[in-house]
């Protein structure tokens, strides 16, 4: 449900910015506000309270916006969340948010999973192969996976490119069993 909801908000939030560089500076200002959410137990704690009344609240979220130089669309749209008791949903919204930009730019992340480390050249020749597969600009996450045990897999979506050595393994045992 909470998926949901802060797909609304995240929704609503493109739809008002509306290009490419507005959505770029909210995600910026949106993960400035929300590491500074996760940094400070504190601030969590008055801002979800029920015992803190609203006007304090929203003067104190002003004042943090004020300093971090927030823009008038980005914090009145953390306004809102606060109104609306949904500020708790920042970090879904947030990940909703990236998701909406992502697609209304054309965007596809690929995450790439690998057991030795890769070289530079590597790294843009697989970016390279993804823009291609997915006809897509890509934004490609390189992780190290210490369960592989050689090679690459990537994950577009739902979709798994698995050329890691487990996973050749798997089919060499299912083409074995096959009668």
């Amino acid at each position: 449900m909470s998926m949901v909801v802060a797909s609304r908000y995240a929704r609503a939030l493109a739809d008002v910015l509306g290009s490419a560089e507005g959505y770029r500076s909210a995600l910026k200002e949106l993960g400035d506000f929300a590491a500074l959410w996760q940094e400070s137990r504190d601030l969590r704690e008055v801002l979800l309270t029920p015992a803190v009344p609203a006007e304090q609240k929203r003067a104190l979220l002003d004042a943090l916006l004020e300093r971090l130089g927030t823009s008038v669309t980005t914090s009145n749209f953390l306004r809102i969340l606060l109104a609306n008791y949904r500020i708790a949903l920042l970090e879904q919204i947030l990940e909703a948010f990236k998701k909406v930009v992502d697609e209304r730019l054309g965007i596809v992340e690929v995450d790439v999973f690998y057991a030795q480390e890769l070289s530079r050249g590597e790294q843009e020749e697989m970016r390279a192969k993804f823009a291609e597969l997915t006809g897509s600009r890509v934004e490609v996450k390189f992780r190290q996976e210490a369960e592989l045990l050689g090679g690459v897999q990537a994950r577009i979506g739902s979709t798994v490119y698995d050329g890691s050595v487990r996973g050749y393994l798997e089919r060499l045992r299912e083409q074995l069993r096959a009668p």
